[in-house]
């Protein structure tokens, strides 16, 4: 039967950022399965003015204050008792931000953590670690009134380092009006060498991995995917090269604030002022560290205090282990499986693929992602059951799965596409493909395909499978208590064998 994990928990993040507040609601069962439900921001620019006067501007405390009143009512009606609200660098730096977090306190019942910068560095380091797997990098996390620099090291937190780049106090220092000159980019530049070139960046053979945070980062992302016409709408794990950046920052620049969402597709109008001063940091940061590309992620800060919170009983607290494992599993758990179905297609995939080992070649990645695969290819049928194979691929491509990169998200989804028969159309996602990747995703397709008609009455009536490979031609024994057992599973495996011969080059019989 198929199966949806439930959901035993839920918790409010609120997170009371420097440009923008955000309301995050995660549904969970502790160690086995998590869910995002929603998400409420509001844009309170906290940050405007501060960094002159050293004290939070009226209007945006009033914004503020009616953002968290609203955060508030949403988790009351929803019936949301556990509430984690925290505030991070504008409330932090100004004189009246303890007062601010009061007032709120009197009108919310709410009583907010105010986070130092290391601490910010620490939660979003976290949310990248189990949303990305950097366990060795570098984090940039770029809020309106700062930006945090966490270090991970052999799969821990190392230390983390604040820096006033935020892009709100940035802007504000150093383009104060509607359009930047030659000067303030270059005395920016300056400013951002001379304060990211004393950072120990971490010493490795290759170039270090960077992962950016932020609203910022994410627009970034949103801009150079427009431009490329990246065919997948994930914006989590995409890879933004400093090279398109810096270009991209130099037409930026060109434009005055009130030209630019208009002459920048992608760019959203209420970050057009801000996008030029983030752009520089990021650009900055990737500079200094000798990156070039950064990942970005799509989970930071408040998912790092969710991670915290939720797995506070696992081997390492606030760390998932075995990311790439449970994000498969998270996946199927929640969208619904039929264990037993699954996880017997699986292990004769898996038969098959080490059996073949001296025809195809492949190593452990190739096999994790048929694991994956056989993991979730029928995840669709939550949808429908009929054309569940396409079903399947489309949530596989549009809710991503964290920890693989988005190559490997479009081979683990065109698996699950071909698990049925034919060769539907994945073309829209060939340009993400490496040279071989087509001829991989076919072949480990014809394997999964082999092994689903294998368990065709999900009963298990097939124990095993012993393949013997001679010039030409493979001969597969199907290990079952009786011939009469799997009379379907032949019958059917029979009908699903062109796609094998056609991949692997070898005359198929299969047997009982």
């Amino acid at each position: 039967m198929y199966s949806f994990a439930p959901l035993d928990h839920r918790v409010a993040i609120i997170d009371l950022g420097s440009n923008t507040a955000r309301l995050m609601i995660a549904q969970y069962t502790a160690d086995r399965v998590f869910k995002i439900t929603d998400e409420v921001s509001r844009r309170v620019r906290l940050g405007e003015g501060a960094a002159a006067k050293n004290r939070l501007n009226p209007r945006s405390r009033s914004r503020a204050i009616d953002a968290v009143r609203m955060f508030k009512s949403f988790c009351d009606a929803q019936g949301i008792e556990h509430v984690i609200p925290v505030a991070t660098a504008a409330v932090r730096d100004a004189e009246d931000g303890p007062a601010l977090l009061e007032e709120i306190g009197h009108a919310t019942g709410l009583s907010f953590r105010l986070l130092s910068g290391e601490e910010e560095a620490y939660y979003s380091s976290v949310g990248v670690m189990n949303s990305l797997g950097l366990y060795d990098g570098v984090m940039l996390d770029i809020g309106g009134g700062s930006a945090e620099i966490g270090l991970n090291r052999n799969g821990a937190f190392a230390r983390g380092v604040t820096t006033l780049f935020g892009t709100v106090r940035t802007t504000e220092t150093f383009f104060p009006g509607d359009k930047a000159s030659p000067g303030q980019v270059k005395r920016l530049d300056h400013a951002l060498d001379t304060c990211f070139s004393g950072i120990d960046w971490p010493k490795t053979k290759t170039k270090p991995r960077i992962a950016g945070v932020g609203g910022v980062v994410r627009a970034l992302a949103r801009i150079d995917r427009m431009e490329r016409r990246y065919p997948l709408g994930l914006v989590h794990g995409y890879e933004l090269k400093r090279g398109r950046l810096e270009k991209l920052i130099g037409r930026i620049a060109e434009l005055p604030v009130s030209e630019r969402a208009r002459r920048i597709p992608g760019l959203q109008p209420d970050r057009a002022d801000i996008i030029l001063a983030g752009a520089m940091v990021v650009a900055g940061v990737m500079r200094n560290a000798s990156a070039g590309r950064m990942v970005v992620s799509g989970q930071g800060l408040r998912e790092g205090l969710f991670f915290d919170h939720a797995l506070r009983s696992a081997s390492r607290p606030g760390h998932i282990a075995e990311l790439r494992r449970f994000t498969v599993l998270n996946l199927a758990r929640l969208y619904g499986y039929e264990g037993a179905h699954t996880a017997h297609v699986a292990r004769l995939s898996l038969s098959l693929f080490d059996q073949l080992h001296d025809v195809h070649g492949y190593g452990e990645r190739e096999r994790e992602y048929l694991w994956a695969a056989a993991m979730l290819h029928d995840i669709g049928t939550v949808i429908d059951y009929y054309d569940h194979h396409k079903h399947s691929a489309y949530i596989i491509v549009n809710a991503g799965l964290p920890g693989f990169n988005h190559r490997e998200i479009v081979i683990i989804a065109y698996l699950c596409l071909n698990h049925r028969r034919g060769k539907p159309d994945f073309s829209r996602y060939h340009a993400m493909l490496k040279k071989g990747d087509l001829n991989l995703v076919y072949r480990l397709s014809a394997l999964l395909r082999l092994s689903e008609y294998l368990d065709r009455s999900r009963s298990q009536a097939v124990d095993d499978v012993r393949l013997v490979v001679t010039d030409n031609e493979a001969r597969l024994k199907l290990l079952s208590t009786s011939p009469d057992a799997a009379r379907v599973e032949l019958s059917e495996a029979r009908q699903r064998i062109q796609l094998f011969e056609e991949y692997f080059g070898l005359k198929l019989d299969i047997v009982a």
